[in-house]
């Protein structure tokens, strides 16, 4: 399992072209809510891919 990043790690890995376009579509990466809402769904896909990449070894073994 990799290690769980922290808020301020994943909120500030996102560029500010990637930030005016999460704005456009309605998700404010200042606003508290929605930045928990963001950390919470990145966080979700690094377990689900720290899942597939083990599922793929444990079937190339």
């Amino acid at each position: 399992m990799p290690r769980r990043r922290s808020a301020a790690e994943i909120l500030c890995a996102v560029p500010l072209r990637d930030r005016a376009v999460l704005l456009q579509l309605g998700l404010d990466l200042g606003d508290p809510a929605d930045a928990e809402l963001f950390v919470s769904g990145v966080r979700a896909a690094d377990v689900s891919i720290a899942e597939q990449e083990r599922w793929e070894q444990e079937r190339l073994r």
